[in-house]
């Protein structure tokens, strides 16, 4: 509204600034014709006849006429005329002056071969009361476009709010317990606009907070389960201890229980706590150039050592390239694929390496149970296990580890699983050219 307030001024004022200029040169000009019918009126009296005095709209004119020697031929009016004046006008051809509110044109006229210096002053009284009437009628449309400015922009303004009213008062209905709730919006594809567009962007934005908000609840419930399920356990097998005394055997087996139990809690504790760290922050202190042929040597190393009775064959030679990222993480989510596939296939393990553009793709596979098609998009999710894992010991956390390791890396897990033939993961590295 300013913006406009001012803009309104600037033209009105632009307009009353022209009109003033209009008004005052046509004043000169009606002063100099006034000068030439002077000179012809005193120097021809005919003349009077054919063009009679008060042809230009003047209202008490003052009339001096000189000879070119300075001296006063005529006079009309009690308004005088400064020695100074009529030397500027005999050096010159025309001159104009301002004072008292009067307005004085000097000119010279040349008549029946005569010289004649004519000066008409007068006051333009009409002129004055127009640019008035002007001023006024511009500082009152000013105000005028002022209130309407304000007013129309409060309708517009209240228009123009209401839908965002209306869906501000529908995002407060919005809580943690109704994320399944969705503004509305126009259905016309045709009258969308910019309401509806932000509307849709919030929905989709709504869809996918709703999104994270199940899944960390089933991670909570999950978590709760595998954490409730080793201390369950670990409590039965105390309190059936401590009911009577019980031979060294028996509480040889109960602390051997125990102590499964408490490794399966301490790992599952661990999985935890390392994916909530890399879920707050990435890495990059620990990022350094590591070359793929030492990780996979390691990580196979570290796999036997823990399984030596099971075999890994190796698929080709493996590229010499490096990447960049952590050994450690990396050599985390290699064994967690590595213990996967031991997990659930009796089978030997195969895994391939192949270089891909500028990356390079790791494969494990194993010939186990697989992984049913309708679970593979939650098999990543944090403590989430296959229906068809069974009594196999696990806790639902190594797939989420790897996931979100490769991603830290800026590469890509990729599973291909079919139930009852095996699973196929594969991870995608940048390499460092």
């Amino acid at each position: 509204m300013l913006v406009s307030a001012l803009i309104t001024g600037a033209i009105l004022i632009f307009i009353y600034i022209v009109t003033t200029r209009f008004v005052h040169t046509d004043f000169v000009d009606r002063l100099t014709q006034q000068s030439s019918l002077e000179v012809l009126h005193y120097a021809s009296p005919e003349v009077k006849d054919v063009m009679p005095e008060g042809s230009f709209s003047l209202v008490n004119p003052s009339t001096s006429i000189y000879s070119k020697d300075k001296k006063l031929l005529y006079r009309k009016g009690d308004y005088d005329i400064p020695a100074t004046w009529i030397g500027q006008l005999v050096e010159n051809t025309v001159f104009n002056a301002e004072r008292n509110e009067y307005t004085t044109v000097g000119r010279r006229h040349i008549v029946d071969g005569q010289l004649y210096l004519v000066f008409v002053s007068d006051k333009d009284l009409p002129g004055e009361r127009e640019l008035t009437f002007l001023l006024r009628a511009v500082i009152g449309g000013w105000v005028v476009s002022l209130v309407l400015s304000y007013l129309s922009g409060l309708y517009f303004a209240n228009n123009a709010l209401k839908p965002v009213t209306r869906v501000v008062e529908e995002v407060k209905q919005i809580t943690e317990d109704n994320l399944s709730y969705r503004l509305h919006f126009s259905k016309d594809v045709a009258s969308i606009d910019e309401i509806d567009e932000l509307i849709l962007t919030f929905n989709a934005l709504l869809s996918r907070i709703e999104k994270a908000f199940r899944s960390q609840r089933r991670f909570v419930q999950n978590a709760s389960h595998e954490l409730k399920t080793p201390l369950t356990a670990i409590m039965a097998e105390v309190e059936l201890a401590l009911t009577k005394d019980r031979t060294h055997q028996e509480y040889q087996r109960t602390l051997t229980v125990v102590m499964q139990e408490t490794e399966r809690l301490a790992t599952i504790t661990q999985g935890l706590l390392t994916l909530a760290r890399l879920e707050e922050r990435s890495p990059d202190s620990e990022m350094e150039r590591v070359v793929v042929v030492d990780l996979v040597e390691r990580t196979l190393n570290a796999f036997s050592l823990h399984h030596p009775d099971r075999a890994v064959f190796r698929d080709g030679e493996i590229p010499n390239v490096i990447v960049m990222g952590s050994s450690h993480l990396l050599q985390i989510a290699l064994l967690n694929v590595l213990d996967n596939a031991f997990k659930y296939s009796e089978a030997p393990i195969r895994i391939s390496f192949n270089r891909k553009g500028k990356n390079i793709v790791i494969g494990i596979r194993d010939y186990g149970i697989g992984i049913p098609v309708a679970e593979l998009q939650r098999i990543r999710s944090p403590l989430f296990r296959a229906s068809n894992a069974g009594r196999v010991p696990g806790a639902g956390l190594g797939l989420a580890l790897v996931d979100r390791i490769v991603s830290v890396h800026k590469g890509a897990m990729e599973i291909v699983s079919k139930e009852g033939e095996g699973t196929l993961c594969l991870v995608k590295l940048p390499v460092v050219e």
